[in-house]
């Protein structure tokens, strides 16, 4: 009986648990879209029509985000009772946050290959500045609310010297993945709820656009690409396990985690990108069982115990099936999940925000009972909506259009693309 009540805990209740969380935020989505399509001209056109093959990659990009947020609000719960950033005994909630991630990576490394693919040179100077102009915005946005948050905290003192408070702000600025937690002693990674790192990552891979060129001309040269980035990780390995200065050591760690990811992550995306054109024929035969395999696949990264590296397989096996059509017997094509997609940027970075406030308004860190956590997260999450979206009328639509006018030139994708 005990690992019956185990195992219901650990899969039933939270099964409906997340269940619950998606529909109430599809819901407050499809509310939030009844509203912009009540607003005059460009701001009511948020979500555009459904009319090319990638649609439910658009509508997927809204679930990963969604996923990281739900993560999150586990994550919370346990640390503001025991101080300890952990989901407890949950193997769904815990597994969320790299599902979310790593089809990120997917999606980036994806629709650049695609693009490295059919493009011969890219002016890489525009390429730079495109993106720069498209990521840098919301992202200082947020990481200075993150920031000022930490100051409030503190009773807006200033704690250290005025070198070391800029020497702590530097890394923020240039989106390392090795930035500090602390800014004037306050934990910006926490209030953040630790996002960040992922736009470095995102970073180091478009400063290694210019050298994957050659390995996109030819499938066969993944293999190429596998070999050196490997070598890559084992080189980190090394250096992390081997050497004793700190600062050998952080290379160390920030060489096997970029190979890593380089392999694992974009590297997955690109694996995909470059069979996409042969895809659809070799697996003809199961395309009608698409959307059944997608769904059996994710359900199995999300509740099968110990399942190791094959997680990763089945992650990436669902992706390409969303790529060739694939959207969960609509749900991913939904204007609703849609409409999270295209704000799903914002909402990733200032989640963590409102979800820090949220317990500051509650009196700190302290135990809470779960029914009022739940409805607490609920509260959170109609304010991470609106704020998302409201950054994004206001800061990201303009800028994407300004990146867009310098993207031309160099056929960077923007987006979701036919």
């Amino acid at each position: 009986m005990k690992a019956v009540d185990e195992a219901l805990q650990r899969f039933g209740f939270d099964a409906l648990l997340g269940a619950a969380f998606l529909a109430v935020v599809i819901g407050l989505a499809t509310l939030l879209l009844l509203a912009l399509d009540g607003l005059k001209g460009a701001l009511g056109e948020v979500v555009s029509p459904a009319s090319h093959k990638l649609t439910s990659l658009e509508g997927l990009r809204g679930i990963l985000a969604l996923s990281v947020v739900a993560h999150h609000a586990y994550c919370w719960y346990f640390f503001t009772r025991f101080g300890v950033w952990t989901t407890g005994r949950s193997i769904i909630f815990d597994r969320l946050a790299d599902f979310g991630v790593m089809q990120f990576f997917y999606l980036s490394g994806f629709l650049f290959w695609r693009k490295l693919m059919k493009t011969r040179r890219m002016p890489m100077g525009k390429f730079y500045l495109s993106r720069f102009v498209r990521i840098a915005p919301v992202y200082y946005i947020c990481v200075g609310a993150a920031i000022l948050t930490g100051f409030a905290a503190g009773g807006f003192h200033l704690l250290v010297a005025p070198s070391g408070l800029m020497a702590s702000l530097l890394p923020w600025i240039l989106f390392s993945p090795g930035a500090p937690t602390a800014v004037n002693h306050a934990d910006i990674v926490r209030i953040t709820s630790g996002v960040t790192w992922t736009l470095g990552l995102e970073w180091l891979f478009y400063l290694s656009l210019p050298f994957l060129g050659w390995f996109a001309r030819r499938s066969w040269r993944l293999l190429v690409y596998a070999l050196v980035f490997g070598a890559v990780f084992l080189v980190g390995r090394v250096l992390r396990e081997g050497a004793e200065a700190s600062g050998i050591h952080g290379t160390g760690a920030l060489l096997a985690v970029y190979a890593k990811f380089m392999l694992v992550g974009f590297g997955g995306g690109a694996l995909v990108a470059s069979l996409e054109p042969g895809l659809s024929a070799w697996l003809r035969p199961i395309l009608p069982w698409r959307n059944w395999l997608v769904l059996a696949f994710y359900l199995a990264y999300l509740c099968v115990p110990q399942i190791g590296s094959w997680g990763q397989v089945l992650l990436l096996a669902a992706f390409a099936l969303v790529v060739l059509g694939a959207d969960i017997f609509g749900f991913l094509s939904l204007r609703a999940t849609r409409l999270l997609g295209v704000i799903s940027y914002p909402i990733y970075l200032v989640h963590g925000i409102v979800y820090f406030w949220a317990m500051r308004l509650r009196g700190g860190m302290h135990e809470v009972a779960l029914p009022a956590y739940i409805a607490e997260t609920a509260a959170c999450v109609v304010a991470i909506l609106l704020i998302a979206t409201v950054l994004h009328l206001l800061v990201e639509r303009p800028t994407m259009r300004a990146s867009e006018q310098i993207a031309r030139a160099t056929a960077v994708p923007q987006g979701i693309e036919r």
